[in-house]
């Protein structure tokens, strides 16, 4: 097997893989930190002093270790300043990764359980939310996240904890891979609008972040798999936000829109072929689940999943033009989902 051979049937591959996902990460964090210097370098002409302290956080960051979602953000924020000729931007995200090393607050050790705050990460969301590609209940109505309660993120905490203690035993490659992903999860609610679908969010703008809303009173009726199935989700996005970064998978994803298979706006393949290989891991966790709790919610939470699945993947096959690694993931999506 050749080299490239053996990074194709590691990497470009459904398949939770720990290993796989510590080299995906790594190759994340290197890209951000050389972006980084470049930024800072070109800010220093007029501004030396703050980008010489914020040099000084980028210097000393490493890259092998998982990265405070925050990071991602002021790469976003520093990059669109400098775009926008914006000083006070650039010299605000400057500011900001300075902070961040003055208070040795790069890295995330242990997930951490939050709400919203309206930190610059909680901006970004908001931002695509409000925006033309956010998504839209079925009226039409923009997704307005709040932060919860004391009491409901102590609730959701506890809950989180439970969830992930039964995803080691139901599937403990995935369980080590969302380890190795998710530094950050950030409940939410969502204002009372009618038809709104949204329930977890996650973006390369704070890449290791996931919102998650907090359950509705009947999704409490099984919280376990309600968190199984978007704990699942959004790390799933994540980890293929790494993978498109060694690869873009497919050629045409921004080209024209189909029909989604969650969402009901209709969506470019880019988005589809994510839905596609999100989908296919969550089945396979709520297969393993709905096999150990024989309940009607779990089964009708596994069945929705492969139809859904089923939906995407077919529009990926009619539509996208995929790359060599792009068919390497879709094979692997499909061939889970039948195991």
């Amino acid at each position: 097997m050749t080299i490239v051979e053996l990074e194709a049937d590691t990497l470009f591959q459904a398949r939770p893989e720990a290993a796989r996902v510590q080299t995906l990460r790594h190759h994340v964090n290197d890209a951000l930190v050389r972006d980084l210097g470049r930024y800072i370098a070109a800010a220093a002409t007029r501004l030396p002093r703050t980008a010489a302290a914020a040099s000084r956080t980028v210097r000393h960051i490493a890259p092998g270790r998982r990265f405070n979602p925050h990071l991602f953000t002021l790469h976003w924020t520093l990059q669109r300043a400098l775009r926008a000729q914006n000083p006070g931007g650039v010299l605000t995200a400057l500011g900001r990764l300075a902070r961040i090393g003055d208070t040795q607050d790069c890295y995330r050790p242990v997930l951490t359980v939050d709400t919203v705050f309206w930190d610059a990460t909680d901006a970004e969301a908001s931002a695509f939310l409000l925006s033309k590609d956010g998504p839209r209940s079925r009226f039409q109505e923009v997704v307005d996240i709040t932060p919860v309660s004391a009491t409901e993120l102590a609730d959701g905490r506890r809950h989180i904890d439970e969830a992930l203690a039964v995803l080691c035993e139901l599937d403990p490659a995935m369980h080590a891979e969302f380890g190795e992903l998710v530094a950050t999860v950030r409940l939410f609610n969502r204002a009372a609008i009618t038809g709104s679908t949204t329930t977890g969010i996650s973006s390369l703008r704070y890449w290791g972040q996931m919102y998650l809303r907090y359950p509705d009173a009947a999704e409490k009726d099984d919280w376990t798999a309600f968190l199984l199935e978007h704990l699942v989700h959004e790390a799933s996005h994540i980890l293929l936000h790494a993978i498109m970064g060694r690869d873009p998978l497919l050629t045409n994803g921004f080209t024209a829109r189909h029909q989604a298979p969650i969402r009901s706006d209709r969506r470019p393949l880019y988005g589809i072929y994510h839905a596609m290989f999100v989908l296919s891991r969550v089945h396979r966790v709520l297969s393993r689940y709905a096999d150990a709790v024989a309940t009607p919610t779990a089964r009708m939470a596994r069945d929705l999943a492969l139809e859904r699945f089923r939906k995407g993947y077919g529009t990926v096959m009619e539509h996208a033009d995929l790359t060599a690694a792009g068919r390497a993931v879709a094979d692997s999506c499909k061939e889970i989902v039948a195991a």
